[in-house]
């Protein structure tokens, strides 16, 4: 198959493993994402239609992967090929419904959203695809487990009003950790793993996040807080990962299975051995790409049969999330707005901008 993809291109981002993924599996794959990084690709409001008329063959499909940045490619609605998106922090962020109506097939990360989605987009083309494991990056590096518990993540201002912080603080101040205050390259991801007894995890609002399979993937016993979304169908807990309900029981969980290595152990052979059969980036592709080669696949995006002032309403919104000022001024430039129209639409953006 070929595919157009589309995303904010980073070393750590779920869609460059889910791009590598493709690729392992024959994919052809074309990025048409925004250049960043010294990536080439395009600009971040590049007409898909252009991008398409460009390529000596047409793809099978265009995937578009949230987190984009500043990336929503036009003529969405337009396209003579198939279009999907992957919706991944869908749980911050309700502008992410509106983007889901570009798309003929919605993917979501959450399985909480799947029938929300369904509602708000009006088909059932809209399907769970939980985080995985890349197994080339996250793997046990058969290095000494040095930190009693590890940590990779996210810390910034999305996570002030998250019990995270205060996990961690709380954490570090009773065991050996490793420097969780800092970003790590991707391949230092899985040594940091590969050192842990524990990895910790806590979501931010009840996500299954990408740490929990890497976590699991690299040997370490997975300890996270109690999530819904469909973990226990992803594990099986107290067999595979391990749950804690509070602060209290989360130092208490710790103490527990550092104390009881043989326990511990197990579970986390167990849960290597789940992820790497069943969780791992290679999987969610083959299950993308089963769906997206179905034959009853229809194209579905409700934004083709939209109206032009309902389509420049969904991408105002849109643009207004991803920061894109210019693109909302060429939208209502193209629109023909009136110049203190124009102002009164970027200033939700402007704001946004200036106030991060």
């Amino acid at each position: 198959m070929r595919v157009a993809l589309g995303y904010r291109w980073f070393p750590t981002a779920a869609g460059y493993h889910l791009e590598r993924a493709l690729i392992a599996l024959g994919v052809d794959v074309r990025f048409v994402g925004v250049s960043e990084h010294g990536r080439a690709g395009c600009g971040e409001t590049t007409s898909l239609l252009r991008v398409l008329e460009a390529m000596d063959e047409p793809p099978d499909f265009f995937l578009w992967i949230d987190p984009a940045g500043r990336y929503f490619p036009l003529d969405l609605e337009a396209s003579p090929i198939p279009t999907a998106c992957y919706l991944i922090d869908v749980h911050l962020g309700s502008w992410r419904f509106e983007a889901a109506r570009f798309f003929d097939v919605v993917f979501v990360a959450q399985k909480e959203y799947v029938e929300p989605l369904q509602a708000h987009v009006g088909h059932s083309q809209v399907h769970w695809l939980p985080l995985a494991a890349a197994d080339d990056v996250h793997f046990d590096h058969g290095v000494e487990r040095i930190y009693e518990v590890g940590f990779v993540g996210n810390l910034a201002r999305a996570h002030a009003k998250t019990p995270r912080r205060r996990r961690l603080h709380l954490l570090n101040e009773r065991f050996t950790m490793n420097d969780w205050s800092r970003p790590y390259a991707p391949a230092e991801v899985g040594e940091i793993y590969s050192r842990s007894k524990i990895v910790f995890n806590t979501s931010i609002a009840g996500d299954v996040t990408m740490r929990i399979f890497e976590g699991a993937a690299c040997g370490a016993l997975v300890l996270t807080d109690a999530i819904r979304n469909g973990l226990d169908e992803l594990y099986r807990p107290g067999e595979e990962i391990a749950i804690f309900t509070d602060d209290d029981d989360l130092l208490e969980k710790v103490r527990y299975y550092l104390t009881h290595e043989e326990e511990r152990a197990a579970v986390a052979r167990a849960g290597q051995a789940r992820t790497l059969a069943e969780h791992t980036y290679r999987h969610r592709a083959q299950r993308l790409l089963e769906i997206m080669r179905a034959p009853d696949l229809h194209r579905s995006a409700p934004m083709r049969m939209a109206s032009m002032a309902e389509r420049n309403a969904a991408r105002r919104k849109i643009y207004t999330h991803l920061h894109m000022l210019d693109a909302i001024f060429d939208l209502e430039k193209a629109a023909d707005a009136p110049p203190l129209l124009r102002l009164w639409r970027a200033l939700p953006c402007l704001a946004r901008r200036t106030l991060r």
